[in-house]
Formats: structure tokens, C-alpha cells, sequence
């Protein structure tokens, strides 16, 4: 059973504490239910299109951060096997001239709405990803008091930082191009915190004491999941949990999710917090910034644009797990 962290509570900060440790918790949702089955509806439609038109809306040179992306191309850490899932990626835009769209462009892609094909999807998705960022401002601030920090002090860190929305579509199992394949292989997040509203059907497990536990956003709840960067933050406190999203035995049908991440601005340095360490304790992470932490997740699950072109079919070098099919 997920802990469920109450914003208003300012006095329970051991029992905020104590779920951060185990990497996932809940919290009571503000953003409207009618705009969340508004962009499920409208996303439904778009993974419904044929694949040629969907490969249009493909953004280059954004790291798949915004528009469309094909399956069989995001994988595990652990694992070859690409994970059996069609995404599609949406963020605010920062002004042409802010020095954090100068210094990291790929990093802040423009966003891309295929109102041609849904009309109205670029103005509910937009407003769903503001929604979703203040929700998860007010997560951050409850977080930040618990764990002896000023209370914007994560909400600085995501001030104009690489906040994205997934949407993500798994086709139904039988589908898939070989056993070997799942919808999402074992994980975990590298950003901050993780929101994660109630999906279309179930799939979401989260390992726990070495079981895997089913997980389930409640009517009115989402589900919050610590990723790399606030456990590098807290020196291991918070514990990005390894989590995947698997068809149970004989479910039929696909699953549609949205969640958004947040992603600190790629110039914040990922040191331990004074308040989460003790004397004479040894360090337990090197230093690093966002971006660093970025670029070597994404080089991990094939996910830089470079690699992507130098795997695709008809290219000199075939990725390892080519062979499994390829869109």
C-alpha cells in the first residue's frame, strides 16, 4: 500500500520522509479529471492513426523530448530488447533568446501538436502540462520542508527547466514482435519526481523488498515516484525506485498512460543536501549536473538522436537488438 503525502500537512515530515524512501507515494490530485479524459480521448485518437502518418510528426534533433515516437526504439539499462511502446512528448516553449535554449537546444525543442490530424490537441495538451507543473510545484514544496530545505528550493531548480510530458501508447501484447519483448522493461526515472495520473488499464509495478507490486492511481489521486536526481539530492534518503509496466497473463487490449517529469534546468550542480547527511558519513555520489545525468541515461536506452540515426534499418551499423524488427 503507497503512503499518501497530504500538501496541507505541514507537521508529519518523518512520514513524508519515510515515503520517499520507498520511491513511490500519493497525493490527492488538483488537476481536473474532465481535462485528463479530454487528452486521453484526443492521444487516443493520434496512436490510432497509421504508422506512416504518425512518423511524420517526428521531431529531429530533440532526443525524442518532443512529438512522436515509433516503438521498438527506447530499452532498458539492463536489457537489449526495446521496449514494446509508442510515445509522444510535449512541453512548454522557453523565448528564442533565453540563455538556457541558446546553451541546451536539444534540450528545449519547440513543442509539436498535430492539430491537422486531432484538432484541439495542442490546446488541451498545453494546458494539461501547466496544470500538471504547478501540481507537481506544490509536490516539490512539501518535499523540500521535509527534507530541511527552504521551501523553494527544488522549485527554483525547476524554473524554467526541461519539464516534459509522455504520453504513451503499449499496443496490445499479441502484437508485440517476438516473447522476449514487454511494454516497458524494469527502470528507473532520472529526473525529480514523476507524475503519474491513472492510466487506461493496469500494468504499473514498482519492486519492492524483491516482489513486484502491482501500483494504481486511486479515483482522484496520482501516483508521485522519486527519480535519480532527487536521490542523488538526498544521498540515497529518497529512493528512485526500479518500477515497469508489464501485461498481466492473458490481459488483452493496449494501455494508454500520461505522465510528466521533472527535469531540473541542465546548469543545476546535483549535490547532496546538507540536511541529509551526517557526520563522518562517506559520500555516496560524485557531483554532477542535470544535463551530465541526462546525457548518459539517454546514451543508455538509445535514446540520443545520434544514435537512433546510426541504428536505423539501411544504415552501415545495425543496432543489437535490430533483428527483432524495426518500424
Amino acid at each position: 500500500m503507497l503512503k499518501e503525502i497530504a500538501l496541507d500537512d505541514r507537521g508529519d515530515d518523518q512520514h513524508v520522509r519515510s515515503a520517499l524512501r520507498d520511491g513511490f507515494f500519493l497525493v490527492r490530485n488538483t488537476v481536473p479529471e474532465s481535462l485528463l479524459d479530454e487528452a486521453y480521448a484526443m492521444l487516443g485518437a493520434f496512436f490510432e492513426l497509421p504508422a506512416e502518418v504518425k512518423a511524420d510528426c517526428r521531431v529531429p534533433g530533440s532526443n525524442g523530448q518532443s512529438g512522436y515516437l515509433p516503438p521498438l526504439v527506447e530499452q532498458g539499462e539492463k536489457g537489449r530488447t526495446p521496449d514494446w511502446k509508442e510515445l509522444f512528448h510535449w512541453g512548454a516553449p522557453l523565448p528564442a533568446a533565453h540563455p538556457l535554449r541558446e546553451r541546451y537546444p536539444a534540450r528545449y525543442p519547440q513543442p509539436y501538436f498535430p492539430d491537422h490530424l486531432v484538432p484541439g490537441i495542442g490546446a488541451a495538451l498545453g494546458e494539461l502540462h501547466l496544470r500538471m507543473a504547478r501540481f507537481q510545484l506544490d509536490v516539490v514544496r512539501r518535499l523540500a520542508g521535509a527534507l530541511g530545505a527552504a521551501p523553494g528550493y527544488f522549485e527554483e531548480m525547476l524554473e524554467d527547466g526541461p519539464v516534459v510530458n509522455r504520453a504513451t501508447w503499449y499496443p496490445p501484447m499479441e502484437r508485440a514482435p517476438s516473447a522476449d519483448h514487454v511494454w516497458m522493461v524494469e527502470h528507473q526515472d532520472f529526473d525529480l519526481i514523476t507524475a503519474l495520473p491513472r492510466a487506461t488499464a493496469a500494468g504499473l509495478e514498482v519492486l519492492i523488498d524483491g516482489e513486484w507490486t502491482p501500483v494504481k492511481a486511486p479515483d482522484g489521486y496520482t501516483v508521485l515516484n522519486v527519480g535519480m536526481v532527487l536521490e542523488r539530492l538526498t544521498g540515497g534518503r529518497a529512493r528512485a525506485a526500479v518500477h515497469r509496466v508489464v501485461a498481466a497473463p492473458g490481459q488483452s487490449g493496449g494501455r494508454l498512460s500520461i505522465v510528466q517529469f521533472c527535469h531540473p534546468t541542465p546548469w543545476t550542480v546535483l549535490s547532496t543536501l546538507r540536511g541529509c547527511t551526517e557526520d563522518g558519513e562517506p559520500d555516496r555520489y560524485p557531483a554532477l549536473t542535470a544535463q551530465d545525468l541526462f546525457q548518459r541515461t539517454m546514451y543508455r536506452i538509445n535514446r540520443l538522436d545520434s544514435q537512433q540515426a546510426q541504428h536505423a534499418p539501411g544504415s552501415a551499423q545495425q543496432a543489437p537488438h535490430a533483428s527483432a524488427g524495426r518500424p
